[in-house]
């Protein structure tokens, strides 16, 4: 029976004291009634362990000695859920609020075919409840990412889902592992999801399952909203840093040979392009994630080689999946230069 399955869900926690009530409180609506609440705190400053401990009792509460990112945060708490023999971890941003039926939904999907490793909901935007913030992500080639195409099918293969809220079954992790902790934050869904796939689970979306997230508490930016975006120069680099490492651990060797040398040439040219229009932290921060990739080489070949020992899947299905052009560059059309923060 599908409520049966011992679910785990995981909330990373960093100064996120203003969401955790509601956050929890639609927790415990859920109709799911086999399930335990973990949060792991990033060493907040607002309070927030102190506000669990002494109003939630029935909730385990793991404190880090520092913020450990969004990464390797939730891998602790994985790890000590997987230990307690959970069958499922849901990870769940503070930020967002679930309706009561959720969690069912999202079990009775993975658990109506083995082959479905990572189920996501539709995650609309907690003040305007009728946007639709995700729906399942693919990538273009360089793994940048955009919306699915809009399926009328309401459970539907995705290329990946995002963190903000993601159900794992326990054989994904215990077969291609959780986060890579090098990430700290942005992209590590992406990864995740593109090893799963490579092991053989498909990344499935279910629309009746419906969360609100409020989305950008923790780092400024990347929601394009109509014409114009705000984003943070670490977006930046994280994002390219993570990016890069995905790409080569991932790929096959002949297109991490024919893709990675010209998305690293083209980041290239993109920090001159910020150069050229006096957005120099914008540009060096580009230039850092190319050279924290260099120096990080070796262990990340360390990490392919694990990856590719797992694969079941052949690049050209993986392929099929991504978006033709550059999806960063018809962003940049659309919206132009966005506005930075901390760009000085």
């Amino acid at each position: 029976m599908a409520d049966s399955a011992k679910v785990s869900i995981i909330i990373l926690n960093y100064n996120g004291l203003a969401y955790l009530k509601d956050c929890l409180a639609s927790l415990r609506k859920q109709t799911y009634p086999n399930f335990k609440i973990i949060v792991c705190d990033n060493a907040s400053k607002d309070g927030s362990a102190e506000f669990l401990t002494k109003n939630y009792p029935d909730i385990t509460i793991i404190r880090n000695k520092e913020n450990s990112g969004f990464a390797k945060g939730n891998n602790i708490a994985i790890d000590h859920a997987l230990k307690q023999g959970t069958d499922y971890i849901f990870l769940l941003n503070n930020d967002t609020e679930m309706e009561p039926d959720a969690l069912t939904k999202l079990v009775e999907t993975a658990e109506s075919d083995e082959s479905f490793g990572i189920v996501g909901p539709l995650v609309l935007d907690l003040k305007d409840k009728k946007t639709i913030q995700e729906a399942g992500m693919t990538i273009d080639k360089f793994g940048f990412p955009m919306q699915e195409k809009d399926s009328n099918q309401a459970v539907s293969e995705v290329f990946f889902v995002s963190g903000c809220a993601m159900l794992i079954k326990r054989a994904v992790l215990q077969t291609v592992g959780a986060f890579d902790d090098e990430y700290f934050m942005f992209a590590e869904d992406l990864d995740l999801c593109w090893r799963a796939q490579l092991a053989g689970y498909k990344i499935i979306v279910n629309k009746a399952a419906r969360i609100f997230h409020a989305s950008g508490g923790s780092i400024v930016g990347g929601v394009v909203k109509s014409t114009h975006y705000k984003t943070d120069v670490r977006r930046i680099f994280l994002r390219e840093k993570n990016t890069l490492r995905t790409l080569i651990k991932n790929y096959n060797s002949v297109n991490m040979f024919k893709t990675v040398p010209l998305y690293v040439s083209l980041l290239t040219f993109e920090s001159m392009f910020w150069f050229l229009i006096r957005k120099s932290r914008t540009g060096e921060n580009v230039l850092r994630a190319i050279f924290w990739n260099l120096k990080a080489l070796p262990d990340t070949l360390r990490q392919r080689a694990v990856v590719q020992t797992l694969r079941k899947i052949d690049d050209r299905e993986i392929t099929q999946k991504m978006m033709r052009g550059y999806f960063k560059l018809s962003v940049f059309r659309a919206v132009g230069v966005p506005d930075f923060v901390n760009s000085k």
